[in-house]
């Protein structure tokens, strides 16, 4: 039993990339829903627009970003945004309680193994809307501006929760396994 522990223990160690992304990923998408949520005022003209010099470019890629979408009331772009706040929340509680003393590994792993999922779910869902909707978001650009200016920014939001849910998932699983185990050797 003292080997599945200190096994255990082994293989809690939270990889520092996932740490990385979760912080530079709550950096971006604070940003990201600061954009959305203060709608028009941070749009081009908007008074706070030197905020988001950026977007400029990208809700010409984009038109959920744009103008357009804003003036038609498309609430997809509100809520997703709202959705980040959460997502944010989640991944800066669980660099938090992976910190804390008092919360074990396992519970921490649990909330960032989520944060990851629900970005995952969503930037999915982002992708499915395009072919659903006769891509009138994307459809508009180049080959080439689709690939470098929508498809690998958007994507890197696939992959890397991606590598996490697999990452933090099979972690939760060891540790479900180890506690079942556990439990068998008590009861027996």
């Amino acid at each position: 039993m003292l080997k599945s522990v200190k096994q255990l223990n082994k293989a809690s160690q939270v990889p520092a990339w996932i740490k990385a992304w979760a912080l530079i990923s709550s950096i971006i998408v604070t940003w990201d829903f600061g954009y959305c949520l203060l709608r028009p005022h941070s749009m081009e003209g908007g008074s706070l627009n030197f905020l988001w010099k950026p977007y400029n470019l990208y809700a010409k890629i984009d038109h959920f970003y744009g103008l357009h979408a804003f003036e038609l009331q498309d609430g997809f772009t509100g809520a997703q945004a709202v959705m980040n706040v959460i997502e944010t929340a989640l991944n800066l509680l669980f660099l938090r309680l992976l910190s804390s003393e008092n919360v074990s590994v396992g519970q921490a792993n649990l909330v960032g193994f989520s944060a990851a999922l629900m970005t995952l779910s969503k930037t999915v869902l982002y992708w499915l809307i395009e072919p659903f909707s006769g891509f009138q978001h994307i459809g508009h650009n180049s080959l080439k501006d689709l690939v470098f200016l929508w498809i690998i920014p958007n994507g890197i939001w696939i992959v890397i929760p991606s590598a996490i849910v697999y990452t933090l998932g099979k972690d939760i699983i060891h540790r479900l396994n180890a506690n079942e185990k556990t439990g068998e050797q008590k009861s027996s």
